[in-house]
């Protein structure tokens, strides 16, 4: 697995998953005999893995805030970066009782789902995951009841917010933001589904069509929080100031120094109902 970035531990989660082993059981028996039939099974995955298959297709799960999701080639693998933003909109809700929380392009439903298990089941806001996959929506649901909140989400069907037409109070979303040529360039998206990477010419259809709806149904006070390319600051945060003039809007940074999520403050009464 020569051409991955991480072969030592590809290998190791891959061996953990056909044994069945956390990592103490698999070093503290790792002199043990494998069956043929798990060194044929390892041995398949290795060779899907070196194809540039995500580890997480392979093993059928993903970790994301501590939780564990089924994932499948239907939906987007969760990314480390994106707990940033889950963790900034915990933050934000816990003083804000009753809130409605939208995540548009939920995927596999980490946003959404992780959200309402940090809140926990006594908080009295109201979750929505919405896609307009149908795959999607139904890994969400596989999800909901995995985790065991079957009444914490709801699920739509629909596109961005279009759907919407009640206040809603935080908006979150990780929708496709690559370019084309980011796409064919990087070997290791290929086998993700292109419904949730391209995001058009310059990688921003979704997210200026999602911006300029916002503003219906934002409510006062509320907030929207975007993953973005780290090139995309200059561009989303100017327009974010065009949509909602006189709102906040700053930017956060991924561990890795990149600015990765905008988020928009509503503070301007007269603009939005």
């Amino acid at each position: 697995m020569s051409n991955t970035e991480t072969p030592g531990l590809d290998a190791e989660v891959l061996l953990r998953h056909i044994l069945g082993f956390d990592r103490v059981a698999l070093f503290s028996r790792f002199s043990d005999p494998m069956s043929a039939e798990h060194l044929a099974n390892y041995r398949a995955l290795l060779r899907e893995r070196s194809r540039g298959t995500p580890v997480a297709y392979l093993t059928g799960k993903r970790e994301f805030m501590g939780l564990s999701f089924a994932v499948s080639p239907g939906v987007l693998v969760p990314r480390p970066e994106t707990e940033i933003l889950v963790e900034w909109a915990i933050v934000w809700l816990q003083n804000r009782n009753a809130s409605t929380v939208i995540d548009v392009g939920t995927g596999s439903g980490a946003i959404a789902l992780a959200i309402a298990s940090a809140m926990g089941a006594d908080w009295p806001g109201e979750v929505i995951a919405v896609d307009v996959s149908p795959e999607a929506i139904a890994m969400t649901s596989q999800n909901r009841e995995r985790l065991g909140l079957q009444n914490g989400v709801q699920l739509q069907m629909g596109s961005l917010l279009s759907w919407r037409d009640e206040p809603v109070d935080l908006v979150l979303a990780n929708l496709p933001y690559l370019q084309p040529e980011q796409i064919a360039e990087n070997p290791d998206l290929r086998a993700e589904p292109l419904l949730a990477l391209d995001g058009g010419p310059d990688g921003l259809d979704l997210i200026r069509q999602l911006l300029s709806d916002a503003p219906r149904v934002l409510r006062s006070g509320g907030a929207l929080g975007l993953e973005i390319d780290p090139a995309q600051r200059d561009a989303v945060t100017e327009l974010a100031h065009t949509l909602f003039p006189g709102s906040g809007v700053h930017v956060l940074q991924d561990l890795a120094g990149f600015d990765r999520h905008v988020i928009i403050q509503t503070v301007s009464p007269g603009h939005l109902a």
